[in-house]
């Protein structure tokens, strides 16, 4: 006889959530890169950022050329944010989008991230597909589907250290305002998320303030999230919001959506335009900019080193293989240049060995 039990639900002991928890509660507040793939991961844990931001929009575009309208799955979003996770020691923040679905795909979701490892989702109420708050089109769903739809989420959470963020898009949506934007946030905070994002539609220092003193009028104690947005020109307001304001009104989590994503496609498109124009001189300038550098060897990025001494580990041919051939191993692990003199000594040295 089938027994009608929960089959899906396991203890999971989420060690990221618990650091990023930490974190909020020690920190004015945490703040991640928005980024697309495991070695922007990587490098952020090189230069020593808080967290790592799997961005919605920064993963449809980086990994499949799309806009931000919901385009791709849940499964491909959960898989991006594993490779993401597996590939550094930060903690991991990925972008649920509205929890792709009814009640039901929200829990599964909510799962499915927690299995890959992220230390918190973001939720939104938006009407699905959804699309980037930027984007005009935006629509929330009502307020009894909003509710259900975090409530649904907090209660699917397998570890009490999984971060819930929910976002509400009320502001600037074609059936909200403000008012509704602060209710929602109230709302969210009573269905027992951890952190509430009050999305903005534009870099306005009066909306930041005042959504942020208001609703901590009612929930001192709320914790917010902040879109550092990259559809904002915050360089031209006269007077932009600083990271460390933002925290000392209660926003903890501050992340910027797309500044992997910008960053490296403004540098890759200048560099393959001066590839069209120079040839091999392109090359060179490269070179002039990322040797010494802390990203010059693509081997040390991917840990070639490691793996190689896990090979040697188990092969016992391995490491003869290592040391007779030519490349990148323990003892050669600078870039390679055609040295006339060490390839003098060293043919010297191999005819001296005959």
């Amino acid at each position: 006889m089938i027994q009608n039990s929960d089959t899906t639900t396991r203890d999971i002991e989420n060690r990221a959530g618990k650091e990023l928890r930490e974190m909020l509660n020690s920190q004015n507040y945490v703040f991640a890169p928005g980024l697309y793939h495991a070695l922007d991961a990587r490098l952020a844990e090189m230069a020593g950022l808080d967290a790592a931001y799997m961005s919605g929009y920064s993963t449809v575009l980086g990994q499949f050329g799309y806009p931000d309208l919901e385009m791709v799955t849940m499964t491909e979003m959960v898989e991006n944010a594993k490779r993401i996770v597996d590939s550094c020691n930060l903690p991991v923040v990925a972008d649920c989008d509205t929890g792709y679905g009814g009640i039901h795909n929200v829990r599964r979701a909510v799962r499915e991230y927690e299995k890959a490892g992220v230390a918190a989702i973001h939720i939104e109420d938006q009407t699905t597909p959804k699309r980037c708050g930027h984007i005009a089109g935006k629509q929330i769903v009502s307020r009894e589907k909003a509710r259900a739809r975090f409530e649904a989420a907090v209660d699917a959470k397998q570890s009490e250290d999984t971060v819930i963020i929910a976002r509400t898009d009320a502001y600037g949506s074609a059936n909200g305002d403000w008012e509704e934007h602060l209710e929602r946030g109230r709302m969210y905070a009573d269905a027992g998320v951890d952190i509430v994002w009050p999305e903005m539609p534009d870099p306005s220092r009066e909306d930041a303030v005042e959504y942020a003193e208001t609703i901590h009028e009612t929930h001192p104690d709320l914790k917010l999230a902040f879109n550092y947005s990259s559809s904002f020109a915050w360089s031209e307001e006269d007077d932009p919001l600083t990271f460390e304001e933002l925290g000392n009104l209660g926003y903890k989590y501050i992340f910027i959506t797309l500044f992997a994503l910008h960053s490296g496609a403004h540098s890759v498109y200048e560099d393959f335009e001066r590839l069209a124009e120079d040839d091999e001189r392109a090359q060179f300038d490269l070179e002039g900019r990322y040797l010494d550098h802390p990203t010059e060897s693509h081997h040390e990025l991917s840990f070639v080193s490691r793996y190689q001494d896990i090979e040697t580990q188990f092969d016992s041919e391995a490491r003869e293989r290592i040391e007779e051939s030519e490349g990148f191993s323990e003892d050669e692990d600078s870039p390679i240049t055609s040295n006339s003199e060490e390839r003098e000594e060293k043919v010297a040295s191999e005819q001296g060995d005959d």
